[in-house]
């Protein structure tokens, strides 16, 4: 991967990607949306063995798109509270009517509040 620009490209033209956290767990699926030239993902399964949960205890994962696989650092972002009206309008944005029915089955506070940066290790 040559820089934040190529990993752009490759999340912008899939509507589905997967990410893991360590090396030890297996890809799962996910949307990742990209905002202010940053990467967010939400959980929508509030179990206490998700990729979220994974995240926060072993923050070094990856993420695939296609084929390729990129290095990242899964975070809560510092800037959570600003951040997240605009990763909000990035989901609505790139999934359109499918997160309005996707948001109909959880907690939205509890749904922003598990936002995650994923920044690339390039």
């Amino acid at each position: 991967m040559k820089d934040v620009t190529d990993i752009s490209n490759l999340v912008s033209a899939l509507r589905v990607h997967q990410i893991r956290s360590g090396k030890a767990h297996r890809f799962v699926d996910i949307s990742i949306v990209e905002t202010q030239g940053r990467f967010f993902v939400r959980l929508y399964k509030f179990g206490k063995n998700s990729w979220y949960s994974a995240f926060l205890k072993e923050p070094n994962g990856e993420i695939k798109c296609g084929e390729t696989i990129i290095s990242i650092k899964g975070v809560k972002p510092q800037d959570l509270d600003k951040i997240n009206k605009s990763v909000t309008r990035a989901f609505w944005k790139k999934y359109h009517l499918n997160y309005g029915l996707m948001k109909l089955g959880f907690n939205t506070k509890n749904h922003e509040a598990s936002t995650l940066e994923l920044i690339p290790q390039v």
